[in-house]
């Protein structure tokens, strides 16, 4: 009898502990599907263009030369890699509405696609299946201790979600 007490509870345990797993969904390549993710994570973005995987590798502070000052203070500028499943050929900017939350406000005042700065360009151009292109996502905001960069929107289903601090940026 001990030894069915004991196999019940190993398995009830085995149970718990894998339903008690993080806050993201994670496919069998190791690639978050929803959720919030750190630097370096690669999740999957669905849209109807497609299937993106997207890894934000590195976050700094810019404020530019002259005539490139940020109107809220700051320029946060995320470095990252997108590599397209997308059966056909789309332009990045279309189909990837990043947003930067601050403070867990929505800043609205997003660079526009192709811009070119001092310190990069943010990214844009034509990406087809299995291609990848990495570049920055430069985002005009107030300075702050926390941010939260969105792919997607909070209605949606399918959004990923890099929380950030001070840490974060190089």
């Amino acid at each position: 009898m001990k030894k069915w007490g004991f196999l019940f509870v190993l398995v009830l345990s085995v149970f718990l502990i894998s339903a008690c797993g993080g806050d993201s969904e994670t496919g069998g390549d190791g690639i978050s599907e929803d959720g919030t993710l750190t630097i370096g994570e690669t999740g999957l973005y669905t849209s109807t263009a497609g299937d993106f995987e997207v890894t934000i590798n590195s976050v700094k502070f810019e404020t530019g030369e002259d005539g490139e000052k940020a109107l809220r203070g700051t320029y946060v500028v995320a470095n990252a890699t997108v590599t397209s499943r997308a059966s056909k050929a789309v332009n990045i900017e279309d189909v990837l509405p990043f947003k930067i939350f601050v403070d867990n406000v929505v800043n609205w005042n997003n660079v526009t696609a192709g811009t070119e700065f001092s310190f990069g360009t943010q990214i844009s151009g034509e990406i087809k299946d299995g291609e990848s292109i990495t570049g920055e996502i430069i985002f005009d905001a107030r300075e702050s201790e926390t941010y939260k960069i969105m792919l997607g929107s909070k209605a949606e289903t399918t959004k990923l979600e890099w929380d950030l601090t001070s840490d974060d940026f190089q």
